[in-house]
């Protein structure tokens, strides 16, 4: 397909010519009508347009390419479609987005239907003129063109939306995963439109422009995932002001949140936020891995010319990927990224603050979640101000960390939280210290994607090698930046050994979660949650060949964290499989296990677990597993693992992230 017009015979001269024209392709424009077609359309809006006959010339010239240009194909949202005969087809599937009749697919008649929009008198109602409609469009033809600019209509709906011209710059903010919704595994991104400093509102009230499915309430998760992977949902762009995604994200997910504000001029600030109208609650197909909302979003900030921060992966969109290519670019030969801001989840929170107390304080916060009675008392006994200070302060985090409305425990929760606040105001005012310790940010952690060479020795089958090729995401050993810490969340993971000339699969992970909540001050509510579901294949044992069996796990249990360096968790749960030389379909699974951690560049897992089954004839086993990880640069690691499972297996391996 080519990307310019083709030379064809001149149409016949006595044929109509008007400024929309007939909808036409790529590939069957010719330059004289082009020409001819844009002159006409030009005259008609030389009356508003006085600087006409200054840039006439060379708007005719830009306007012969400008439908190719790649800024208008943003604009409307155009891809590549081998089945339309422009070769293209808009992400947007609503009618009211085009002013051709073939907008959709022909970038040139939407071009010339939008000039002609642009020229109409306004009539009755202004917001209803293209203008007004498409600002981003109007902007940028504007620009291209060289023409100056007519008299601005007064587009009042428009002007209340973006807040009358006060938005001075713009972030992306990035919520950390959460296991808890299939569409928040990966972590989210939004836009964030702030206000400028004078303005004297608060951020939080700020609009946001954030894109999402439209899912019907209460889907079933699997379903979700299954209309998510295969575009099953429309999606689109809501707005909403930013408290709500503080509230939501930081304090009911207990989602960390990192605002990165972008170096931008007042400009291309603009040029955004008019795009931003535009595409507001039109309709697209969502995808869960490739056009999901870290894409969206993207794709809304590439309008800017020079700019692109979408990743080259064309398999998925993982939003810190978004995050970092973001974080490693220039603009204009400055660095994207202004400023970055942390944003802790109230679970961050109150786990920092308990950690600054010392021994005696934190004995008295949770007597006083104990039995919240004795607080009087309790805080009689403190050493001095600062320290009832630092008491209340916590419980007051604590009380609203705990607090979980549909579990009917909202009264008490309320009645003790009011006591708190009242004793806290009965103090002379002054603010505790809270030492925050910031996170590592999501855009200095690894890249999302790891494959792993090893050399391994098997106790039955003797020495091999092992590759192993994980698309995403983290494992505990390497949930860094961003990611769950003490989780799992690995989808597509491939493990295939080698033993004597003979190769053949160990291991795929369809997905592989695993959820927990590390229980930092053991105060009541503060549960240590964990769960764990495996769905895929896996060898029978370590010690047989060519013994695949589909598995499906899955396990409930609970975790406590000793010391920061150690998490410990108990586990119990069952699985389903194919039947392997009588091994049987169900068993029931058993686990204890040891998280470590040391700092940033050390980390390890033990794991032991017995394993029975109910039908069948192999005996119950126990295993065990150990794997231990070095961090040798960001994208870069070192592994040694010892599994014993009815054979013995140890297995060196270097692990790059890409």
């Amino acid at each position: 397909m080519p990307l310019l017009p083709t030379a064809q015979p001149e149409p016949d001269p006595g044929s109509p010519v008007s400024c929309t024209g007939k909808p036409a392709t790529l590939k069957v424009r010719t330059l004289m009508p082009i020409r001819t077609l844009v002159l006409l359309c030009y005259m008609a809006v030389a009356p508003l347009w006085p600087g006409l006959a200054q840039a006439q010339q060379a708007s005719i010239d830009a306007a012969t390419r400008a439908w190719l240009e790649p800024t208008w194909l943003k604009l409307l949202h155009y891809e590549p479609d081998s089945g339309s005969s422009s070769g293209f087809r808009s992400a947007i599937h609503d009618d009211a987005f085009f002013l051709a009749g073939t907008g959709a697919t022909d970038p040139q008649a939407e071009f010339e239907a939008t000039l002609n929009a642009f020229a109409l008198e306004p009539g009755n109602d202004p917001d209803a003129h293209a203008q007004c409609r498409f600002p981003a469009r109007f902007i940028w033809t504007r620009q291209l063109l060289g023409l100056k600019a007519p008299a601005a209509l007064e587009c009042a709906a428009f002007t209340e939306w973006n807040r009358r011209n006060g938005i001075d710059s713009l972030s992306l903010v990035y919520a950390t995963g959460y296991l808890g919704n299939p569409a928040s595994f990966y972590g989210h991104t939004l836009l964030k439109f702030n206000s400028a400093g004078d303005s004297g509102q608060s951020q939080l009230l700020d609009n946001s422009l954030n894109y999402g499915a439209v899912v019907p309430p209460n889907e079933n998760p699997l379903r979700y995932m299954y209309k998510g992977v295969f575009g099953g949902y429309i999606g689109g762009f809501s707005e909403v002001e930013y408290y709500f995604h503080t509230g939501v994200y930081g304090e009911v997910e207990l989602r960390d949140l990192w605002e990165y504000e972008l170096n931008l001029s007042r400009a291309q600030v603009d040029f955004v936020v008019a795009h931003g109208w535009e595409v507001l609650r039109r309709e697209y197909t969502y995808y869960f891995f490739r056009k999901n909302c870290a894409y969206r979003i993207a794709e809304l900030l590439n309008i800017i010319e020079g700019l692109d921060v979408l990743p080259n992966s064309r398999v998925a969109t993982i939003p810190q990927a978004v995050i970092q290519k973001m974080a490693q670019g220039t603009l204009h030969g400055q660095p994207l990224i202004r400023e970055v801001r942390y944003h802790p989840s109230r679970q961050t929170r109150l786990y920092t603050r308990f950690y600054a107390l010392s021994a005696p304080e934190r004995a008295a916060v949770r007597a006083a979640a104990q039995q919240p009675d004795q607080l009087p008392r309790l805080l009689d006994n403190a050493s001095n101000l600062a320290a009832r200070q630092r008491i209340l302060d916590t419980l007051l985090d604590y009380y609203q960390y705990v607090r979980e409305p549909e579990q009917g425990v909202v009264d008490a929760n309320n009645r003790h939280y009011q006591r708190v606040l009242q004793a806290r105001f009965s103090l002379p005012p002054g603010a505790t210290e809270m030492p925050l310790k910031r996170r590592s940010a999501p855009h200095h952690g690894r890249d999302p994607s790891l494959v792993r060479l090893g050399a391994l020795h098997n106790s039955v089958r003797g020495d091999g090698l092992l590759l192993s090729l994980r698309p995403a995401y983290y494992d505990v050993l390497d949930s860094g930046n961003g990611h769950i810490k003490n989780s799992v969340l690995s989808m597509g993971e491939i493990t295939a050994v080698h033993f004597n000339g003979q190769t053949e699969l160990r291991r795929f992970n369809l997905i592989n979660l695993e959820s927990l909540n590390d229980s930092v001050t053991g105060l009541p509510g503060d549960s240590g949650r964990y769960w764990k579901l495996r769905v895929g294949a896996q060898a029978d044992s370590l010690g047989c060949s060519e013994c695949l069996v589909v598995v499906a796990e899955g396990a409930l249990g609970k975790a406590r964290r000793i010391s920061q360096n150690l998490l410990l968790g108990i586990s119990a749960g069952g699985m389903l499989q194919d039947k392997y030389q009588n091994s049987g379909y169900l068993s029931v699974k058993a686990a204890v296990f040891a998280n470590m951690n040391l700092g940033e560049a050390y980390s390890g897992r033990l794991q032991l677990a017995q394993r029975q089954g109910l039908d069948g004839a192999h005996d119950a086993h126990a295993s065990i597993t150990l794997e231990l990880r070095k961090q040798l640069d960001t994208n870069l690691d070192l592994r040694l693992g010892y599994r014993k499972d009815l054979a013995e297996e140890a297995v060196l391996s270097l692990g790059y992230y890409f």
